[in-house]
C-alpha cells in the first residue's frame, strides 16, 4: 500500500510539474507591448524625437512591424511576440522643422537622424528600449552601387566582375582625386564572447594596445583593405548625376579571354555577368604566385587605384560574396592617414586592421544580413548607417545593392540618402551606371 501511494504521489508531482512547464512556456509566448523611447544625441540637447519611423524585426521570424513615435518620442509596440529583434529609428527633419526645434538654419534642406540597436531581447520583464538619434554631414559623394555577390561559377565570372559604384549626388562638380574606399572588418557572429560587445560585434576597447576606452567602438571604424583614388586633385573631376566604377577587373566579363597562363575562359552565360571594360578604375596588386593570378586580368585603358592600406593576405580587391563585409569612402591629407593607428582584433587575429575616425567619413553602408542563421553584426555607427543592406538571392546570384532614386531635377537624378541603407537600397541585377 505504501508503495503504492509513494508512486501515486510521483506521478501526481510529474503531472504538477508538466502542468508548471506548460504554463512557463505558454507565458514565455504570450504577446506584450513593447515601446522605444527615441531621443537626439546631446549635441540636441537631447531632446525627445517627435513623428520618427522606428521599424523591429524579429530576427527568427522575420515579422516587421513599423510604429511612428508620438510627442513624447515614443513608439509603443502593441502585442507581439516575445523574442530578439533588430531597431531601427529614422527621422528625416526638413529645414524649417529643425530650425523650429533647434534654434538655428541648417544648410541643408533636410537632415537626417538615424538610430539602431540589434540583438534587443523583448519580453515580459523587458517593456522599453531606449535608442539615441545621431545625425552625420550629408556628403556630395554617395556609394551608389555594391555589386558583391558575384556571378555564376560556372556559367559566370564568379567573384572577378565585382565593383563598387560612387555617384556625385549634388548639384557641383566633385573630384574623386584623393578619396579613400575602405572595407570594413569585424565580427561575423552575433555570439557574445568575453572580448565581444552586447550584439556580438568586437569590443575593440580590448585590442592590444588600445589606449581609446570605449569610444573605440563609437568613435571609430576598422579597415583591412583600403584603395586610394589616385590625381592631383582636380584630376578626376565627377559631373552632377554621374558616377565612377571601381572594378575587381575592368574587363569585360561577358567576352571570352585568355588568362595570364595562356589558358582561354569561355563564359558560357553572358548575361549572368557584366562589361567593366569601361569602368574608371580597377585594382591590381601586381604579379604574385598563386591561382587568383591567373585570373586577375589587367586593362591597361583602365587606371589603377592606389593601394593605400593592405592588411590581409587577399591579392586582390575581392569583396565578400555572403555580404559580411561594410563598405566606407572618405576623405583625409596623406599625413592625416600615415598618423592612423592598426591594431588586431580583441580575438587577437594576426592582421592589423587600420583605424579611421568616423568624423572623416563621407557615407558608408553595411551589407550585413539581419535575419536568419547567418546573423552578422553592423560595423557602423548609426549616424553614417542606421540600418543595413544586402541581397537576399545570395552569393554568386549576378545581383547589386543600388541606391534608389529619389527625384529628377532639371534632368539630374537624385539618390535617396537618408543615411539607412534598409530604407535607401534595393537588390538589382548588377547594372554599372544603372538606376533603379
Amino acid at each position: 500500500m505504501k508503495k503504492t501511494l509513494s508512486i501515486f504521489i510521483l506521478l501526481f508531482a510529474l503531472i504538477i510539474q508538466s502542468c508548471s512547464n506548460d504554463d512557463n512556456e505558454n507565458e514565455a509566448l504570450k504577446p506584450v507591448d513593447f515601446s522605444v523611447s527615441l531621443k537626439y544625441d546631446v549635441t540636441f540637447n537631447s531632446q525627445v524625437v517627435k513623428k520618427a519611423s522606428v521599424t523591429i524585426v524579429n530576427t527568427e521570424t522575420a515579422n516587421k512591424y513599423t510604429v511612428e513615435s508620438d510627442e513624447s518620442g515614443v513608439a509603443t509596440f502593441k502585442q507581439i511576440l516575445p523574442g530578439t529583434y533588430t531597431i531601427t529609428a529614422t527621422k528625416v527633419i526638413a529645414s524649417a522643422e529643425f530650425t523650429e526645434t533647434f534654434g538655428y538654419t541648417p544648410t541643408e534642406t533636410e537632415i537626417n537622424f538615424n538610430g539602431a540597436e540589434s540583438s534587443v531581447i523583448v519580453n515580459a520583464t523587458t517593456p522599453t528600449s531606449n535608442i539615441e538619434m545621431k545625425t552625420s554631414k550629408v556628403g556630395d559623394f554617395v556609394i551608389k552601387q555594391i555589386y558583391y555577390a558575384g556571378s555564376d561559377t560556372k556559367k559566370g565570372a564568379i567573384f572577378r566582375d565585382q565593383f563598387i559604384e560612387i555617384y556625385n549626388n549634388s548639384n557641383t562638380v566633385q573630384y574623386a582625386d584623393g578619396l579613400y574606399m575602405a572595407l570594413l572588418t569585424g565580427s561575423t557572429s552575433t555570439t557574445v564572447l568575453a572580448y565581444s560587445l552586447p550584439n556580438g560585434q568586437f569590443d575593440w576597447s580590448k585590442s592590444e594596445g588600445m589606449t581609446e576606452g570605449s569610444t573605440a567602438n563609437t568613435d571609430y571604424v576598422y579597415a583591412l583593405n583600403i584603395i586610394k583614388i589616385p590625381g592631383s586633385g582636380t584630376q578626376y573631376p565627377v559631373q552632377p548625376g554621374t558616377s565612377i566604377v571601381i572594378a575587381q577587373n575592368g574587363i569585360n566579363h561577358k567576352a571570352n579571354y585568355v588568362d595570364n597562363k595562356g589558358k582561354a575562359v569561355s563564359i558560357l552565360s553572358p548575361e549572368l555577368t557584366v562589361d567593366l571594360s569601361t569602368a574608371d578604375f580597377e585594382s591590381f596588386l601586381g604579379d604574385y604566385s598563386g591561382d587568383l593570378y591567373q585570373y586577375d586580368i589587367q586593362n591597361p585603358n583602365v587606371p589603377d587605384v592606389n593601394i593605400a592600406y593592405w592588411g590581409n593576405s587577399n591579392n586582390d580587391m575581392i569583396l565578400d560574396s555572403n555580404g559580411r563585409h561594410a563598405y566606407v569612402i572618405f576623405k583625409m591629407t596623406d599625413a592625416e592617414f600615415t598618423a592612423l593607428k592598426k591594431y588586431k582584433n580583441p580575438k587577437g587575429d594576426a592582421n592589423l586592421a587600420l583605424q579611421i575616425p568616423v568624423s572623416v567619413l563621407i557615407d558608408g553602408v553595411d551589407t550585413t544580413k539581419d535575419l536568419g542563421s547567418n546573423l552578422v553584426p553592423k560595423k557602423l555607427p548609426s549616424q553614417i548607417d542606421g540600418g543595413n543592406t544586402y541581397v537576399p538571392s545570395g552569393a554568386y546570384s549576378s545581383k547589386s545593392v543600388m541606391r534608389k532614386t529619389k527625384t529628377t531635377i532639371a534632368g539630374r537624378i537624385v539618390l535617396q540618402d537618408t543615411n539607412n541603407s534598409t530604407n535607401d537600397f534595393v537588390e538589382v541585377t548588377a547594372n554599372p551606371r544603372g538606376f533603379n
